[in-house]
């Protein structure tokens, strides 16, 4: 039955020019997540190896039946092989996030330019990309990296690694919620709720992530370009990890204090002030290393 559902999504695929390509491969691994959990691991595989054959010849062998589909299965088998081995949600969710984070590494840097899909191709339309939107902020992003000393075209492809395991981690976080809604919609297996306020952040990776942050200015006196790059890397994954925490503190703050979701509406003004993202880094450091989230706690026992 659940091999029969799939084909007749990817035939509605096919019939609407493939307008749903990548939400049809986005929930493969939630199928084999719900079925291998309502039976057994071995039952798992038998359906996997159903798909993988049903979405190949259904699919017209479109690349993104090709790519995405056993990385859909590996994610659905190693998420199900958690699940049965009984791992909390935290192991679950980098089991996600992992693996879909290598299935996207391995599509962009093998897969795609086996296929026709040159890197260099890809990193000049991410170029172009970037112009265009920093055209539209009024902001020539060319010019400040250049007046920093930094090699734009190599920038660009660190960025575009960067952004490829980011958006892996993005759709492992997303399989992960869809799965764990799921089992516990179907009444399979209830993993738990999550609040926000218990993701608590790690002073020890907010400290760590304000050093990388910190290496940048540094890396002027670096004479070496391996090792100058290497630096520039570790400070955009240092800045990465800041914002990140200053946007769960954005999030928390209208929640809890202003009974307000600001999330959406301070991306919208990150995208218009890129200056504001210094803040967020900001906010992330005092939130991450511990200051601003005893505020919020206080916030919190107030209202209790």
């Amino acid at each position: 039955m659940m091999i029969a559902i799939v084909g007749a999504m990817i035939l509605i695929d096919r019939m609407t020019a493939y307008w749903f390509t990548e939400l049809i491969v986005l929930l493969m691994p939630v199928v084999i997540i719900m079925y291998t959990t309502m039976h057994s691991f071995k039952d798992g595989l038998m359906l996997c190896v159903g798909l993988l054959i049903i979405s190949f010849l259904l699919g017209n062998f479109r690349f993104t039946y090709l790519i995405y589909v056993p990385v859909g299965i590996l994610t659905g088998l190693s998420y199900s092989y958690g699940i049965k081995r009984g791992m909390d949600k935290r192991r679950l969710l980098m089991i996600a996030i992992a693996t879909y984070v290598f299935g996207e590494l391995l599509a962009t840097f093998v897969i795609y330019p086996l296929l026709g899909f040159p890197i260099a191709q890809m990193l000049e339309e991410y170029k172009l990309a970037i112009d265009q939107a920093g055209s539209f902020a009024g902001v020539d992003y060319s010019q400040i990296f250049s007046l920093a000393g930094l090699d734009f075209a190599k920038i660009i492809a660190i960025i575009y690694v960067i952004s490829t395991v980011i958006m892996g981690a993005m759709e492992g976080v997303l399989i992960h919620l869809l799965s764990v809604f799921v089992l516990k919609r179907f009444k399979i297996k209830d993993l738990g709720s999550t609040n926000i306020f218990d993701m608590k952040p790690s002073p020890v990776m907010a400290y760590i992530a304000f050093f990388l942050v910190s290496l940048s200015f540094l890396s002027g006196s670096i004479k070496n370009e391996t090792l100058y790059y290497i630096v520039v890397i570790l400070s955009i994954m240092g800045a990465l990890i800041l914002m990140y925490y200053g946007y769960l503190f954005i999030i928390l703050y209208g929640v809890i204090v202003l009974r307000r979701n600001i999330g959406g509406i301070f991306v919208i003004l990150c995208v218009f002030i890129p200056g504001l993202l210094i803040g967020l880094m900001v906010l992330g450091f005092l939130y991450g290393s511990g200051l601003l989230r005893n505020y919020l706690e206080s916030r919190v026992q107030m209202q209790k």
